[in-house]
């Protein structure tokens, strides 16, 4: 056996760290679908080796484009002037505003009108080619279309954004203050590694929706390092999160919850992409004492499920397995498997239940927690250019990320950090856009999907920021249980980018949103116009 003496090993260590070559900006590139579609489609040529998976990408791997067309939404214009300062090897401090104008109006009965006015700005430093750091910060007030109100005057927390804060005493139109913080340091010593450390989302997928993270929720701080070496990327993420079930909703009430993350994706063809996932969430103190920040989970080497059996732990731990197939020129076919429990036995029971109609074998465990992705993209449908297809398939069963102990549901700030609808469903998502010149983008919406919600108070796995405990039954359950909810979300808009280097838009658009259980169906048509600099994207298809 080759012995390797620990002082030569740490000096190999620093010298990778610190000896690699230069190279572009650490910043990332935003998360926003309108600015990502021209990118996915440059990625999507077979000859590019670039791993999608990860999200948001960092400017350094935007910058390799080089199609000077509109397949990137007129972006890379402000791009080019930090490619140049970059290749100066300067240090730079810029500031931008931020802002949000918006105004619309709700057509349902009794009628409404939203609003939401926000004033920020940004910061971006550049420590020569290696440091890069990201600061927003932005505050408004708002007044929302019913369906968001609902759910706000329930969690206390504005989706995608964070606390709400009451501005006023009218119950029909009440208003909120709010205010939204995200930033990171990203540095990246060589074309290996690059570390970064700040409070902002992630998005870890190829679809529209991810069954792994998404960027559902407000942001929460965290700590990622990604590798890249051969065909191979793989990171880790350390994260602090919230759990806000406490009932008085208060922000003091408030409870710390830890969650880690891997990520290993492999590239094992020009045209082929496999990725294995894992995630522990684990919650900070329970009744009978305070834990914190577990360094066990500080191990940066997969698999979790090891050390969760070695600590005698009953943490909530997931895995899961991606992938992605570039399919002739202009088309790919993604998906992603996630596992919260996985028994054989019982996932055996349930196939030979629904193929065979063998009703004599018990099945529909309720603890058969998997879910699963499988969508398709089309780049320049039917040969024009820029005019691009999308449809996905989402599938969770019930109780799928929730846990016994509240704390440790796989949610922040009482919104989930997969899928929005959180379990229990299955859905369709359809998208068609088209790109105009360099700035002008049109999309249209579609997605349908049915739910089992709660009823009388029984948990039937829809909820996930609820105790599984309270499950009606162990065996019998199946997807859509409970009182079924079927939801329509239909959309068109238009936006035109009016400022590239700050991602400053207007938009223009109509939604339509239907509600059908047994008993009535609701319909929600919102016709909405605003101004708005690119934040993330904020979901409301749920």
């Amino acid at each position: 056996m080759l012995k390797v003496d620990k002082r030569y090993s740490v000096f190999l260590l620093f010298a990778l760290l610190w000896c690699g070559e230069s190279f572009s900006q650490q910043l990332n590139y935003t998360l926003n679908r309108d600015f990502l579609w021209g990118v996915d489609d440059y990625f999507n040529n077979k000859e590019q080796n670039f791993q999608t998976f990860i999200k948001p990408y960092r400017v350094c791997d935007i910058n390799s484009i080089k199609d000077s067309s509109a397949r990137v939404h007129g972006l890379l214009d402000g791009l080019k002037k930090n490619k140049q300062n970059d290749n100066k090897n300067k240090s730079t401090v810029e500031l931008a505003p931020l802002l949000i104008a918006e105004t619309g109006y709700q057509a349902s009965s009794p009628s409404r009108l939203t609003s939401d006015l926000a004033i920020g700005g940004s910061l971006v430093c550049t420590l020569g080619k290696k440091i890069s750091i990201n600061f927003k910060a932005l505050a408004g007030k708002a007044t929302f279309d019913s369906h968001t109100d609902s759910v706000i005057s329930k969690t206390q927390v504005i989706p995608g954004m964070g606390y709400a804060y009451r501005a006023n005493t009218d119950s029909l139109n009440p208003i909120y203050a709010y205010q939204y913080y995200s930033g990171y340091l990203s540095y990246s010593p060589n074309k290996i590694f690059n570390v970064q450390i700040g409070q902002d989302k992630q998005f870890w997928g190829d679809g529209y929706r991810s069954l792994f993270l998404s960027d559902v929720s407000a942001p929460y701080p965290y700590m990622k390092i990604t590798t890249n070496i051969w065909h191979l990327t793989y990171v880790n993420l350390y994260t602090i999160m919230k759990d806000v079930t406490n009932p008085s909703g208060f922000k003091s009430d408030w409870l710390n919850k830890y969650a880690t993350f891997h990520y290993l994706g492999w590239n094992a063809t020009k045209r082929i992409n496999i990725g294995l996932f894992e995630s522990v969430v684990w919650q900070g103190a329970d009744s009978s004492r305070y834990r914190g920040y577990d360094v066990n989970y500080l191990n940066p080497v997969m698999f979790f499920r090891p050390t969760e059996y070695s600590l005698g732990s009953s943490d909530n731990a997931l895995i899961g397995l991606s992938f992605k197939v570039k399919l002739f020129k202009k088309q790919q076919i993604y998906g992603q498997l996630m596992l919260d429990e996985f028994v054989l036995k019982e996932v055996m029971a349930d196939i030979k239940h629904t193929y065979k109609n063998d009703s004599t074998s018990k099945s529909g465990w309720w603890a058969n927690k998997q879910a699963f992705q499988i969508g398709w993209k089309s780049f320049d449908l039917f040969d024009i250019r820029n005019l691009n297809f999308q449809t996905e398939y989402n599938y969770v069963r019930p109780y799928t990320y929730s846990h016994g102990s509240v704390q440790q549901n796989y949610g922040h700030m009482d919104q989930p950090l997969a899928h929005p609808l959180g379990a229990n469903f299955w859905e369709i998502a359809n998208f068609i856009n088209y790109r105009f010149a360099k700035r002008i983008f049109a999309e249209m919406k579609y997605v349908f999907a049915v739910y089992g919600a709660d009823s009388a108070g029984t948990d039937y796995g829809n909820n996930i920021f609820i105790s599984y405990t309270n499950r009606p039954a162990d065996f019998g359950n199946f997807t859509t249980q409970g009182f079924q909810t079927k939801l329509t979300t239909a959309s068109i808009r238009l936006a035109y980018l009016l400022a590239p280097d700050i991602g400053l838009k207007v938009e223009l658009g109509f939604a339509d949103r239907i509600v059908q259980t047994k008993y009535n169906t609701t319909q929600t048509p919102y016709l909405f116009i605003g101004l708005k600099t690119d934040l993330s994207n904020f979901y409301n298809d749920y």
